[in-house]
């Protein structure tokens, strides 16, 4: 009843066949598989046959049932793990080739060779070396690997710091510190920077729409709490003759130095006539709108600009003023000589330095300008209501005017119409802010609506004669800006267009004839100086002293 192990062609595989016979060495594993198997079932069968074969009852088939089962199943298992075990490592084979790094060597001359890295060298040996030294198509491909490798490997040149050059402008109610901050100065720096500025120049003392030069040096190596951008250098320049730089030195300490400009002076000569006003008419004639004001202020003491200036009057205007090195005019200088023609009349006067230091201008006699008090006390002003009675624009009923209106711009300058001492400062009601000066002789004058007093204004001030007093506005009982203007004497309100006024200094004696010297010299000089035109003025050529 038993198997006695004789051989058996059943699967068709000899016992004594090779795995040669099987199909040769390619074929290994799936020889394997089959002896495996074959033994397997045999060993099955014997058992089957073993267990069946004794099988006296039911409980006994029951058990050779269950164990066939298991044994069926175990048979499963070592066949699968037979088939799998020879290909156990080629996933990790086919992982390894995938991931290994791989370089391309390109030879102009030759095909495209790929060597990877960490794979097994071939099993043949290579060629021997020609007696030659050149080198063969492996070290060409190993050269071209290696140069490209260190080309990949070269290493990123650190930044270079870089100068950064900027202008700034100084807006209204703006510091210095903050224009520097914003601009990307460290604070520190900023702070150092000013404080080398001061002895030379105070920041405080900059005005809105001043331009300021900051240079700067990036900082690319700077840690994390350096600043990103070094402060190098400020400069800028208080006013036409001098600047001011403050430049970084070595040890992070802030220098500064201070240049003098050489300005060459000269003189300009212009004449015109009136055909709107003198204001825009000198304009055209390309003369200084400072000029033109000190022109005004000049002449005020004697005309009236609202009432007695008409179409065809003509002026003319001598005043020195500084040039730089191209030759461009700078800056204004004074008045040497001026003249207004009025309906005929003509008006002339020299500035000439009298024995006591202080500046004046005189007629051809020698008399002094300034009156003991201006017609005018405002620039650019007309007559909008004069003396007497009028119909009230706001009471609206027939009121006596005690004064007169002058209407300008909001803003405009309000002087004091001759030396005294300021009597009222404040607000009256009806006038709004209100200033009253008193004057020698029991004189004093009034000045209404004003929309702010100047700095230093208040009772007890001493003034002179032009000094800013006040704005113009519209404060109190008022329509419109203006300027309400009233003259007292001896407490009695009176016309101030009709009243006549005292002349000023009257030079005689070493000081007329001194006087007299510096008319002719500034004639000569002014017979040599060319017209200027408003095309010319920038190009004129200047004059030494």
């Amino acid at each position: 009843m038993y198997d006695t192990g004789k051989n058996s062609d059943e699967f068709g595989m000899d016992k004594g066949g090779s795995e040669a016979d099987a199909g040769g060495e390619t074929f290994a594993p799936v020889a394997r598989f089959r002896r495996s198997l074959q033994r397997s079932m045999k060993l099955y069968l014997s058992v089957s046959r073993l267990v069946l074969g004794q099988s006296l009852g039911q409980h006994r088939w029951l058990a050779a049932t269950g164990l066939a089962g298991a044994l069926s199943f175990a048979l499963l298992g070592a066949g699968v793990s037979a088939l799998v075990a020879p290909y156990s490592d080629v996933e990790t084979a086919a992982l390894t080739a995938d991931q290994a790094p791989q370089i391309v060597a390109l030879d102009a001359d030759g095909p495209v060779e790929r060597v990877t890295l960490g794979a097994e060298a071939p099993t043949e040996e290579a060629p021997a070396q020609t007696a030659s030294n050149e080198p063969t198509a492996a070290e060409t491909a190993g050269i071209a690997t290696s140069s490209a490798h260190t080309e990949l490997a070269a290493p990123v040149a650190p930044a270079e710091p870089k100068e950064i050059q900027t202008k700034v402008a100084i807006n209204d109610g703006e510091t210095l510190m903050q224009v520097l901050t914003d601009a990307g100065a460290d604070r520190v720096d900023a702070y150092h920077a000013i404080a080398a500025m001061k002895p030379h120049f105070s920041p405080s003392k900059m005005r809105a729409g001043q331009e300021v030069s900051l240079t700067f040096l990036t900082n690319p190596t700077a840690e994390k709490d350096e600043p990103a951008k070094l402060l190098t250098s400020i400069s800028l320049q208080p006013d036409i003759e001098r600047a001011i730089q403050v430049n970084r030195a070595e040890d992070g300490s802030y220098r500064t130095q201070e240049f003098q400009k050489e300005l060459k002076s000269g003189f300009a000569h212009a004449k015109g006539a009136i055909n709107s006003s003198l204001f825009l008419d000198a304009q055209q004639a390309g003369i200084p709108a400072p000029i033109i004001l000190e022109m005004i202020r000049m002449f005020s003491y004697s005309v009236d600009f609202q009432r007695e200036i008409h179409p065809g009057d003509t002026f003319e205007v001598f005043f020195d003023r500084k040039y730089d090195e191209d030759g461009i005019p700078v800056k204004e200088g004074q008045i040497a000589y001026a003249s207004l023609t009025v309906d005929g009349k003509p008006y002339r006067l020299w500035r000439f330095k009298t024995a006591d230091g202080d500046w004046d201008y005189y007629d051809e006699n020698g008399n002094s300008m300034k009156k003991f008090l201006m017609k005018t006390p405002v620039d650019g002003a007309r007559i909008s209501s004069g003396f007497g009675m009028r119909k009230h624009p706001i009471l609206g009923f027939t009121k006596f005017h005690e004064g007169v209106d002058f209407a300008a711009p909001k803003g405009t300058p309000i002087y004091a119409a001759g030396d005294g001492v300021v009597k009222i400062a404040g607000w009256v009601n009806g006038y709004g802010n209100f200033v009253e000066l008193s004057h020698a002789n029991r004189y004093e004058t009034a000045y209404g609506h004003m929309s702010a007093f100047a700095k230093g204004i208040h009772p007890g001030i001493r003034v002179h004669q032009g000094q800013v007093i006040g704005y113009v506005g519209s404060t109190g009982r008022s329509t419109g800006p203006h300027l309400h203007y009233e003259i007292h004497i001896a407490g009695k309100k009176v016309n101030p267009l009709g009243v006549k006024m005292a002349t000023g200094e009257k030079l005689g004696g070493k000081q007329l004839a001194a006087f007299k010297a510096t008319r002719a010299n500034v004639g000569s000089q002014m017979a040599e100086t060319p017209l200027m035109t408003r095309v010319a003025q920038a190009s004129e050529t200047p004059k030494a002293n």
